[in-house]
């Protein structure tokens, strides 16, 4: 048995909450509610959903060393469903461009010579006043999803039913990602975000252990061997190409990206990113994030990313090059 005692009031001052022992082979996650944004007022307390894992029952899934391996060709679709989906629109906008949507109510209004932003989502509202030329222009672009309710983590962890890797073989498949959407002014030249919200509540888990590990941003996910028909505005699709250099069958379960290596891009129906995972032995294996948009023609995000300091959640000295991260606590 293991402790692992971290604090997370020293993250969400409004929180008032540590992890409790786990057993081995436990994870717990956190589940913030949908309610829960960066604008969140001080002193408001909100209750902490403690979910704890569960082995799972689902049989590995074999892979076929043959997979879609070009960005140049639009590959197909894993048509699930025949319904429409609804799509968001991304892109830049004039001031009186607003949006209501899903939920969503956001706009820009000119009052007494000032421009007045509003964003409400669920019971979530956030409002900011601007002063700006006339030139000035709102952009809304898919962003890392590591920023709401607060950027208290640079990784993204995303789990999926265990994948058999044959021997020096190598493997495409598709996966989705959490998406959250940022809010950028434009004016001459400059450019700077004043929101980010999420349509996904947030959950978070812990990769490693108290001695040695990383918080992380954390999302499950079913494996596909094409793109799937995702909620542009929920999910993303993010293409992980994995190699095994080792000589004998590996199993893989998760995939972890750092943020200096997630390049998002973005068209009308879609929202994308790439990885590539190296596996070294059993237990470890490199990922890193690639600039590759899944279609052609795709634009990419603007990125929220900047280097920073590691919370006090983060203790992986050794295991980050640039862009990759290096997962040797396990690869299921």
């Amino acid at each position: 048995m293991f402790f692992c005692e971290i604090s997370v009031c020293s993250v969400f001052p409004w929180a008032e909450q540590n992890i409790t022992p786990l057993l081995p082979n436990t994870k717990l996650h956190y589940s913030f509610p949908s309610n829960v944004f960066i604008n969140q007022p001080e002193g408001t307390t909100i209750p902490l959903r403690r979910i704890t894992r569960r082995k799972s029952t689902e049989q590995p899934v074999q892979t076929s060393p043959s997979a879609p391996s070009s960005a140049s060709a639009a590959p197909p679709v894993d048509d699930e469903s025949s319904d429409e989906i609804p799509a968001f629109a991304y892109g830049r906008f004039t001031f009186d461009y607003a949006v209501n949507f899903a939920g969503l109510s956001l706009a820009v209004e000119q009052s007494r010579g000032m421009y007045h932003y509003h964003r409400a989502i669920g019971k979530a509202v956030r409002e900011a006043t601007i002063s700006s030329s006339a030139g000035a222009r709102m952009i809304i672009h898919p962003v890392e999803p590591l920023y709401v309710p607060d950027p208290v983590t640079d990784f993204l962890e995303i789990k999926f039913s265990e994948i058999m890797i044959e021997p020096n073989g190598k493997t495409v498949i598709f996966l989705t990602f959490p998406i959250e959407i940022g809010v950028f002014i434009e004016s001459k030249g400059e450019t700077d975000v004043i929101d980010v919200f999420t349509f996904k509540p947030p959950k978070y888990s812990m990769y490693g252990s108290s001695h040695r590990g990383v918080i992380t941003k954390w999302h499950k996910s079913q494996v596909h061997a094409y793109p799937p028909q995702v909620k542009n505005y929920e999910e993303g699709v993010l293409r992980l190409t994995i190699q095994n250099t080792t000589d004998e069958w590996v199993y893989v379960s998760r995939v972890i990206i750092y943020e200096k290596g997630m390049f998002i891009h973005y068209d009308d129906s879609v929202v994308s990113m790439a990885a590539e995972m190296t596996i070294l032995n059993r237990e470890s294996a490199d990922v890193a994030g690639v600039d590759r948009p899944l279609r052609p023609e795709m634009s990419r995000s603007i990125r929220l990313y900047k280097p920073r300091k590691m919370s006090a959640f983060s203790n992986v000295s050794g295991s980050l090059v640039d862009t990759v991260f290096t997962m040797d606590l396990g690869l299921i």
